[in-house]
């Protein structure tokens, strides 16, 4: 059944159209990924959704009882109110019947039928909206998007707009609502609550429609694209990749399209002309009803955006650095008691790709400007190589005079003519009167542009790059990594945007816990990395568990007490009630996969739906080798007994 229904939406603001003849339906569980460039009216629609905005044209409608959560739409909250005290606000409906479960309480003791039937309705629903386990779920949740206990206690007026995203969003989870809109959810997260968000996400049992320009996410979050372009909307099955597939897909076939259409009306034109020329009604009749076919071929011929001249340009090559381009040797920096990390030794070589990672708040710019000699270390030694020339790309980019115009500022950077200068900066999408603008009128993703435009021509041979995808749409960003990618010499990036690291990262260094892993080979890599040393970690402390149980049970048989045959004896028993229920478990999944069989059968024919439900099946005997797994660990437990 459809969640959202929209149908020939048209809105204007101040005479302007902004969007129009917009119709989709968003179906239940579904997980819509809603794209678009900066200014296409993604936010504008999701406003539309939820009813801030009316249509000025057709309609959206939106299922009946349908809970909506809402990331942008942050409440005021009273000056006493801690983050903790917000994140319990998704429990209101939960507070409302522990309250009347308080109240009728007291008046059970009077015995009243009445009492005791309303005290197990309310109980029934507290229990069953899950008020049992609300600590549990708080923590998970707190967890999960890296909300510590100092967060938990911070009263929530004085947290920064992006902490206050990040718990609402958190707030919003813990509603459970039925359906999210979510414009730009990672914007302020780290690696870890992003990847949490990407886990919540996909087993979801909700409806969710995204924003968002990270295109990994998006990738591993939806499994529908909605796009906008040219004011209107075209739906896409799939996640980003495929959507990005497909479009090329639909593009060439267009193409093909028109052309043909093309040559086709330019045959008919010319035999119009001659049906014209001939001078007689019935010829003229005959013109004019050709006419209207070449109308109608026109009308239905494919409309493909055009997009502007892409990047072409390249980096001046510069002459080329010795091998060895860095060493750092036991490098260490604090901020009073507080060691950011200590003990840093790593080289860097000729031509390495390196992408620098860690949580917020760890050191990756501050290491940055220490490499450039803008914030003194502690201890260690630094060394540039021979021949060395470095560019940087700060994360805020400014100029020394803002007050310029974007043209000047390129004539004076460069020391090259006005025209010289017009057709650089065309290449990067300033053009006709935008070269004029003052710099201090850009927005953050056009003076990264700008900026990124004058490093291209200053000959450099190492390329120091902090968050350059911050503030860009998909589109900006695929330019900006058109023009990293000409670039022949060492590069080092500091980067939040998983798709634009899997493109160039060779190296990856992961600032963690005071000290630098370095890692080559992509991000997906390092993941698996990461995951198989959590792995082996894990079973090394199963491994000490068990040892020590062994060493217990060893000493048990030289003496046992009655206190020691208790507690075995209520452990067997958990283990035996958790393998019975594990059991039922497996069987119900087995039998949800048996159907799955019956479901792809029937959708043989179905191409769109036979790929659903064979990801649907995947997923489910994933979960049943989870389970075995379970199932095995429960069985070697009771062995032990």
């Amino acid at each position: 059944m459809a969640v959202i229904t929209a149908n020939n939406v048209k809105k204007e603001f101040n005479d302007i159209t902004i969007l129009q003849n917009i119709s989709f339906e968003i179906y239940e569980n579904q997980r819509v990924g809603l794209v678009g460039p900066n200014g296409s009216g993604k936010t504008t629609l999701l406003k539309l959704i939820t009813g801030y905005y009316e249509c000025d044209e057709g309609s959206i409608s939106i299922k009946p009882s349908t809970k909506i959560g809402v990331l942008d739409q942050i409440p005021n909250y009273p000056d006493h109110m801690t983050v903790e005290d917000v994140l319990r606000t998704a429990f209101s409906d939960i507070d409302r019947l522990r309250q009347r479960m308080t109240q009728l309480e007291t008046e059970m003791a009077g015995g009243d039928k009445a009492v005791l039937r309303e005290y197990g309705e309310v109980s029934s629903a507290f229990e069953m909206l899950g008020g049992y386990n609300v600590d549990v779920e708080l923590s998970r949740v707190a967890n999960g998007l890296n909300i510590g206990a100092e967060m938990l206690s911070t009263p929530f007026n004085l947290l920064s707009g992006g902490e206050r995203t990040r718990i609402n969003l958190g707030r919003m989870i813990l509603m459970n609502v039925d359906l999210m809109l979510l414009d730009e959810p990672t914007n302020h997260l780290d690696f870890q609550s992003v990847e949490w968000l990407e886990e919540y996400l996909r087993t979801y049992k909700g409806t969710a429609v995204i924003i968002s320009h990270d295109r990994y996410f998006l990738d591993r979050t939806v499994t529908r694209i909605i796009e906008i372009e040219d004011l209107t909307s075209r739906v896409w099955e799939g996640n980003y990749s495929e959507y990005v597939r497909q479009k090329n897909e639909w593009i060439r076939s267009a193409e093909a399209k028109i052309r043909q259409d093309e040559r086709k009306i330019e045959q008919l034109e010319f035999t119009v002309r001659r049906l014209h020329a001939m001078g007689t009604e019935k010829l003229h009749k005959r013109a004019f009803s050709m006419e209207k076919r070449i109308e109608r071929i026109r009308k239905e011929m494919p409309k493909i955006v055009k997009e502007g001249r892409k990047m072409r340009q390249s980096f001046e090559s510069a002459a080329r650095s010795g091998n060895d381009v860095l060493t750092i040797k036991s490098l260490k920096k604090s901020f009073g008691n507080r060691v950011l990390f200590s003990g840093v030794n790593l080289e860097v070589k000729k031509d390495d790709r390196i992408v620098l990672l860690g949580a917020n708040g760890t050191g990756k710019t501050t290491l940055v400007k220490i490499l450039l000699g803008e914030e003194t270390f502690d201890e260690g030694k630094i060394r540039w190589g021979e021949g060395v020339k470095v560019a940087y790309l700060p994360q805020l980019v400014s100029f020394s005079d803002e007050r310029t115009t974007v043209l000047d500022c390129v004539v004076s950077e460069l020391g090259i003519s006005p025209a010289a200068a017009r057709n650089r900066l065309g290449s990067f999408h300033f053009r006709g009167e935008e070269v004029f603008k003052l710099i201090r009128e850009l927005s953050g993703g056009e003076k990264s542009r700008l900026k990124l435009c004058i490093l291209m021509y200053k000959g450099a041979n190492v390329l120091i790059l902090d968050e350059p995808t911050n503030h860009l749409d998909i589109k900006s960003t695929e330019w900006i990594e058109e023009a990293i990618e000409s670039f022949e010499g060492t590069l080092l990036l500091i980067s939040h945007d998983r798709y634009f690291i899997n493109r160039f990262a060779q190296r990856i260094w992961s600032l963690e816990d005071g000290s630098i892993v370095d890692f080559r080979g992509g991000y997906d890599e390092f993941k698996e990395y990461r995951e198989k040393i959590a792995a082996e970690k894990s079973e090394k402390q199963a491994d000490e568990l068990i040892s020590s149980k062994e060493k217990e049970k060893s000493s048990e048989k030289s003496g046992t007490t009655p206190e020691n045959v208790k507690r075995r004896s209520r452990e067997t028993d958990t283990a035996r009630k958790r393998l019975t229920i594990i059991e039922r478990e497996i069987e119900k999944q087995e039998q949800l996969i048996s159907e799955y069989d019956v479901k792809i059968e029937e959708a043989s024919t179905d191409h769109i739906r036979l790929t659903e439900l064979l990801e649907e099946k995947r997923c489910a005997e994933d979960e049943l080798d989870r389970m075995y797994a379970q199932w095995e660990e429960l069985m070697k437990k009771l062995d032990y007994s």
